[in-house]
């Protein structure tokens, strides 16, 4: 990762890092704010995943992995000397509920930080009510450019990879994937004609060439005709960019069909995952997908992390709703450390291209868009004693995630 080139064209974007992207504080908003420059105090932090609906596991596992970094800093004298609390609300991962979830964590329980919120349209509607509560928020699952484009905003800070950075590990994997001519299924949505639009630009440019291009509705249940269409192509790849319940549908009728064994590499793009290891089976074993944690990454934050993980719960490797929650939290005390502060305002500020040791490797949170630049990966699914359903990940490409801040950004 070039990481003085990073620093450096932030601090060109943004003139005096200090005061690029300053948050508002509490103080400033007339929120109660406990602690300060002294340590002894008590950083609240609210973290809010949905505990119902589809999204209520990922939601769960978002929670504990906030608990869990609270409990690690605990126990090790809490952070500056000041200890964590983590206030859990609910949702149902509806932006309405989530923005009266963290007023109310706000207002009335004093949180000063905002974490586990799940997905981008919810972000987005919390985005423009962070300044006026006063907090920052921590955006570990959110990926949509936007959140650190044109909605972006100073009290927001996103650690997980945004589309852009996982297309750009795609596009720059391609020459070491087997295939010539790939077909591309997407949904038919905005980020699934994104991703084949530059997918099949990357493609062209390197070489290769593009089959059948089919596109499926959001919410799709049957893909017979779509597989149809691709079972007629001469192709030998496939890009797959169906997710959640349409990727698990569209890989279980490719398999009814034997659709698969017609492609040298299937590349899935936010298709396959642990969590659906399960309903997938053995089916996928072979495939690759962007990858955004690699939970066998040889680094010793990592490794202490994964192992203490497995000690409490039944030596269960976290995944990537785990991980970048868990990064979220690191992220948030390394900017207490830095700001010998509580105050969001101070620890907004500390954030501004502060580069780091985490359990993903060296990160560095980038002061012109709020944006973490962190590798991104592309994983084989592969036999995996160890792992969900005894599959786990090949990491077969590495991209250092550093890509241009969006224009769009004005912080």
């Amino acid at each position: 990762m070039n990481k003085t080139r990073t620093a450096v064209s932030a601090a060109m974007l943004c003139g005096l890092v200090a005061a690029c992207g300053s948050p508002k504080s509490a103080e400033d908003a007339g929120a109660d704010s406990s602690g300060g420059d002294a340590g002894g105090g008590t950083v609240k932090v609210a973290v809010i995943p949905p505990s119902s609906g589809a999204l209520a596991q990922f939601g769960a596992d978002a929670a504990a992995a906030w608990q869990f970094a609270a409990d690690e800093a605990n126990a090790a004298g809490g952070v500056n000397g000041n200890k964590i609390e983590i206030i859990k609300m609910d949702t149902d991962a509806n932006p309405a509920t989530t923005l009266r979830a963290a007023k109310e964590a706000v207002e009335q329980k004093g949180a000063q930080f905002i974490g586990g919120v799940m997905t981008s349209t919810e972000h987005g509607a919390l985005n423009a009510q962070l300044d006026g509560l006063g907090v920052l928020s921590f955006n570990a699952l959110g990926k949509d450019d936007a959140l650190t484009g044109k909605d972006c905003t100073a009290n927001a800070f996103r650690v997980v990879q945004s589309t852009s950075q996982d297309v750009a590990g795609l596009k720059e994997s391609l020459p070491e994937l087997p295939g010539n001519t790939w077909d591309i299924q997407a949904v038919d949505y905005s980020t699934g004609h994104t991703t084949a639009s530059e997918f099949k630009k990357a493609a062209e440019g390197g070489g290769k060439k593009i089959g059948v291009e089919s596109f499926a509705p959001l919410n799709t249940t049957e893909f017979g005709t779509f597989i149809s269409k691709l079972k007629g192509s001469s192709s030998d790849a496939l890009l797959a960019v169906e997710y959640g319940a349409d990727g698990v549908a569209f890989v279980n009728q490719a398999a009814q069909f034997d659709l698969t064994s017609k492609y040298d590499t299937i590349l899935g793009f936010n298709m396959v995952s642990e969590p659906l290891f399960k309903a997938l089976g053995e089916k996928v074993l072979g495939f690759y997908n962007n990858l955004g944690y690699d939970a066998k990454a040889d680094n010793e934050l990592n490794t202490k992390f994964v192992e203490a993980w497995k000690a409490k719960h039944d030596a269960q490797r976290p995944y990537y709703v785990i991980a970048d929650n868990y990064l979220a939290a690191q992220t948030l005390f390394e900017g207490i450390k830095k700001a010998g502060s509580t105050d969001p305002m101070k620890v907004g500020e500390s954030l501004n291209d502060l580069s780091f040791d985490s359990i993903a490797g060296q990160v560095t949170m980038r002061a012109a868009d709020h944006q973490m630049i962190r590798p991104t990966y592309i994983g084989k699914v592969v036999k995996d004693a160890e792992g969900v359903e005894g599959m786990g990940w090949e990491i077969v490409h590495t991209f250092d995630g550093d890509i241009p801040p969006s224009a769009d950004c004005k912080l």
